[in-house]
C-alpha cells in the first residue's frame, strides 16, 4: 500500500493519540525519506513507511540510536495498524528504523541546523531532515543497483533538482561509507541520468 501526505498525517496524529492515551514518554524522532520530503511539501507523491533515523536529543541536539522502539510504542504503532487493514500488510514496520544505520555512521555536517519540526500532539514530535541532507541520502539509495527502490530514490533526486554543487557535496557524503566502492558504478549512474556527465566522470 502507498501513503498519500494527507493519509500519513492522519496515521501520524492517531498515533499521537494512542502515545498520549496510553502516557508514554514524548517521543522524538529524526525521520527522513518519502514522509521527510511530503510533510515538507518538498513533493507530493506517496510512500509506503515512515523511516527513522533515531531519537532527538533535544538537549544535545544529536540523534540518540536505537535498535528497536520502546514497547509501550511498538503497542501503540500495532493499535493504528488495528483500525486501519489497509496496513495489514506492513503490520508495524509501517514505521520502521531501516535506516538508523546511517545514522550510526554520521549525517551531513550541519544537519541538526537544518531539521523542521513537525508536532503531533504533546506526544509525538518529527524533526525532518531539510532539503540538503536528503540529497546525500536519496543518491546514497538511488546508487544501490541491487536495491528494490533504486528507481523511487533517482526519480526523488530528479524531482529535487540538485544543482552541481550540491550534487558534489551529497557525493563527498557517499564517500564516507565504508561501502562507496561497492556503489561507485550506480553513483555515476545517478549523476548521469541527472545531467552531470561531467560529475560522473570524477566519481
Amino acid at each position: 500500500m502507498q501513503l498519500s501526505p494527507e493519509t500519513l498525517r492522519s496515521l501520524l496524529e492517531e498515533l499521537a493519540e494512542w502515545l498520549d492515551f496510553e502516557d508514554c514518554d514524548p517521543v522524538e524522532w529524526v525521520v527522513c525519506g518519502g514522509v521527510a520530503l511530503a510533510l515538507q511539501g518538498l513533493q507530493n507523491r506517496t510512500t509506503r513507511d515512515v523511516d527513522v533515523l533515531g531519537n532527538w536529543n533535544v538537549q544535545t541536539m544529536e540523534i540518540a540510536c536505537i535498535e528497536a522502539f520502546p514497547e509501550k510504542v511498538r503497542a501503540c504503532i500495532l493499535r493504528v495498524v488495528q483500525r486501519h487493514p489497509e496496513l495489514s500488510g506492513f503490520s508495524e514496520s509501517w514505521i520502521n528504523l531501516g535506516p538508523r544505520q546511517l545514522a550510526k555512521r554520521g549525517l551531513p555536517d550541519g544537519f541538526a541546523t537544518r531539521l523542521t519540526t513537525v508536532r503531533f500532539g504533546p506526544k509525538l514530535t518529527l524533526h525532518l531532515l531539510g532539503r540538503t541532507d536528503l540529497l546525500p541520502l536519496k543518491l546514497y539509495a538511488a546508487a544501490d543497483e541491487w536495491g528494490s527502490r533504486q528507481a523511487i530514490h533517482l526519480q526523488d533526486l530528479k524531482l529535487l533538482k540538485p544543482s552541481r554543487e550540491e550534487l558534489d557535496l551529497a557525493v563527498e557524503w557517499v564517500r564516507t561509507m565504508p561501502d562507496f566502492e561497492e556503489k561507485r558504478l550506480g553513483l555515476k549512474e545517478a549523476a548521469r541520468e541527472l545531467g552531470y556527465d561531467d560529475a560522473a566522470y570524477y566519481i
